[in-house]
């Protein structure tokens, strides 16, 4: 087995590490026994310190809302980016609107986390009088520092002011910041629908 072949074998393996953490999951979730209805409408906000994050944000949840069957409306067309967002605020932008639900997601915290990656180690050969052959390590070990952001996602519903839906979720160093956003749109809407809280 040649060299340049170990290489890549050992570029991939980083590849499948690497690409495997940029993951977004659930860590708690509930929902209240007391609602039995479904999202028709609902304003999105998403309590980011950049009104341009905000917007993105916002409207990506909207068109990904609107596939389900679900009005969506981005909080920062009736909200502005220096308003506080209260139970007040929220009630005096939706006041007269068609809105049945408010979905509200914030970052809680950012945590740097150490790993340590052994080294990778390819078998090969047979074990006789070649065992020296049969053991190759493919890359060294080493340690890898990795930011670990915890979100917040909430569902109220508009008529009774009380809480529906509620989900911490962890997203382990996204590549970009565009991923970040998908992936927890993605989960958040995937976790909505096995509640039983989007239409269908």
């Amino acid at each position: 087995m040649n060299h340049r072949y170990l290489e890549f074998i050992a570029l991939a393996l980083a590849a499948l590490v690497l690409g495997g953490c940029a993951t977004t999951r659930p860590v708690h979730e509930w929902r209240s026994p007391n609602y039995t209805g479904s999202i028709d409408s609902v304003l999105v906000i998403a309590a980011a310190e950049r009104s341009t994050q905000r917007r993105v944000f916002e409207d990506l949840f909207v068109d990904a809302l609107a596939s389900h069957g679900v009005t969506a409306t981005p909080s920062y067309t009736l909200m502005t980016s220096e308003a506080e967002i209260s139970r007040d605020t929220i009630e005096r932008a939706i006041r007269g609107k068609d809105i049945d639900a408010v979905l509200v997601t914030r970052l809680l915290g950012v945590d740097e986390v150490e790993t340590y990656q052994p080294p990778t180690m390819l078998y090969y050969g047979r074990y006789d009088s070649y065992y020296h052959h049969a053991l190759t390590e493919v890359s060294p070990g080493y340690y890898r520092k990795y930011k670990v952001l915890t979100l917040e996602t909430t569902l109220y519903d508009t008529a009774s002011g009380e809480l529906v839906w509620s989900m911490q979720s962890e997203a382990i160093e996204p590549s970009t910041p565009r991923t970040l956003l998908e992936e927890q749109i993605n989960l958040t809407i995937e976790r909505l629908s096995a509640q039983g809280l989007l239409p269908g």
